[in-house]
């Protein structure tokens, strides 16, 4: 029986990573797919996490505190119980209260990280694989001998320093972007009362400060409200970008949705961005083939060589978008360029 086990998070990462251990030592019948862990390397990501959810028996979401409106976690939630019954989705309380939860999750009965509870989460997955079940004596046995490894490791995920809540989903109503702005606009009344106070002054050069102070001012703002921000772009599904290249793919202009794309990640990844418009231009162009490949090639080594940095999985880490966008974006684009290079 499959199990989809949906997490969102650093923190929730490691708790589905456990299940995805633990489970299979108590009902054999049971096979766990932990997205991070069981889509084979080059194969299309968005496909074969659509394909788990509709061949799922039974869904386990890893809530945290972090991430119970998590936008992932809500999509796989959602997809989930569109495909089996709502009884078969359980949410695994890890580390909070049911008082605390709101939100979709709450439709669903949840499990909280106490030895009775996790039991009845057991007996229903045993349930849920119906003659391949294990009877009720010898699935508490089972339990019994497997439950203190599984205490175990849960306890020692809450002992360890606890992550930082990611807030890049909740409203900023006072970032630092945003006070250096009210202090710019401090600073601007400050040269006009001086102004003011002084009309006969240095005219010329209190206008010239005030000039590029405000030209200053104005690009925060637009920086500020750049919609492809971090904390913008995460609330896009990362789906989307695998499906806006794709479908170009058939369209007259094969590279539209790659560039299109890439545009989202020009102030995130800039190098990306710009390697890859290069590319789409060289592709574009009426230059050799073998030229083509190996502006190709090129990009293909640069985006092996940076994505595998220490500091870019530092970029991702405790982030499932970002995690999915490192891994699988380069991939996407690709798959775009070689396709057009068969054309």
């Amino acid at each position: 029986m499959k199990v989809f086990i949906s997490w969102s998070g650093n923190r929730s990462h490691k708790v589905a990573l456990v299940f995805r251990e633990w489970l299979p030592s108590v009902i054999q019948d049971i096979v766990p797919y932990v997205s991070s862990e069981d889509i084979d390397k080059g194969a299309r990501w968005s496909t074969d996490i659509a394909k788990e959810l509709s061949d799922s028996t039974f869904g386990i979401l890893c809530v945290t505190r972090d991430n119970m409106n998590a936008p992932w976690l809500m999509f796989e939630a959602g997809a989930l119980s569109k495909t089996i019954e709502k009884a078969f989705v359980n949410p695994f309380l890890f580390d909070i209260k049911r008082s605390e939860i709101d939100g979709p999750i709450l439709q669903f009965q949840s499990t909280i990280s106490e030895k009775e509870d996790l039991k009845k989460l057991v007996a229903t997955l045993n349930k849920s694989c119906g003659e391949r079940g294990l009877n009720t004596e010898r699935l508490n046995n089972t339990f019994e001998v497997w439950y203190p490894s599984l205490e175990k490791k849960l306890n020692e995920l809450r002992e360890a320093e606890p992550e930082a809540i990611d807030t890049t989903n909740l409203q900023e109503t006072q970032t630092p972007r945003n006070q250096e702005i009210l202090e710019e606009i401090l600073e601007l009344s400050r040269i006009n009362q001086k102004l003011i106070r002084n009309p006969d002054g240095s005219l010329g050069s209190n206008l010239e400060e005030i000039s590029q102070m405000v030209r200053m001012l104005m690009e925060r703002i637009d920086r500020n409200n750049d919609p492809f921000s971090s904390r913008y772009i995460r609330k896009f599904h990362p789906m989307m970008f695998d499906e806006i290249m794709h479908m170009s793919l058939f369209s007259k202009d094969m590279l539209m949705g790659a560039q299109y794309t890439l545009s989202f990640f020009r102030h995130q990844i800039p190098w990306l961005y710009d390697v890859g418009v290069e590319t789409i231009n060289i592709l574009r162009s009426k230059i050799s083939i073998a030229k083509k490949r190996d502006a190709l090639d090129h990009f293909k080594h640069l985006t092996d060589f940076a994505f595998e940095t220490p500091m870019m999985r530092e970029f991702y880490s405790g982030s499932k978008e970002w995690h999915y966008l490192s891994r699988r974006l380069p991939e996407m684009l690709i798959e775009v360029f070689e396709q057009c290079l068969k054309q």
